[in-house]
């Protein structure tokens, strides 16, 4: 984060460096643990949650059914720069990643599954049987 003027304008030198500095500390302690941004949509076979969570290895992804939640944890490590070089900017979050929901009652949390494509964390938790509509078909005696 840096320092802006009312007219978009970003100053810089020694007056403002300090005032950057305390910015960027500021930040950094912000996106220790990062929340990533989720869509949950609910259709009549269950719940699918995506998470964009670019950059995963795939040994660095946790998601697991706790206590009536679900839980989602990963980590995406810092790029190693090399020893000479000049970062200039280096605005992409690292870190922990975490989100937790709470699931609903006709959640079959047996069979949840999920997948990682593109950058985004697809998990699919399908709903009960029983809480799933059941359409009976009429007998008309004529």
């Amino acid at each position: 984060m840096e320092l802006k003027l009312s007219n978009g304008h970003t100053p810089n030198g020694w007056l403002v460096g300090p005032w950057n500095r305390v910015w960027d500390e500021f930040e950094r302690g912000l996106t220790r643990n990062v929340a990533p941004r989720a869509d949950v949509i609910e259709d009549a076979e269950g719940y699918r949650f995506y998470f964009d969570m670019p950059g995963l290895k795939a040994d660095s992804a946790d998601v697991r059914y706790d206590d009536g939640s679900l839980v989602i944890e990963a980590e995406r490590k810092s790029p190693e720069w090399p020893k000479d070089a000049t970062v200039h900017m280096a605005e992409r979050a690292s870190g922990k990643l975490y989100r937790a929901f709470r699931l609903p009652e006709d959640a079959a949390h047996e069979n949840i599954g999920a997948s990682y494509r593109d950058g985004v964390l697809e998990v699919t938790v399908p709903k009960r049987p029983e809480s799933k509509p059941v359409k009976i078909k009429v007998q008309f005696n004529n």
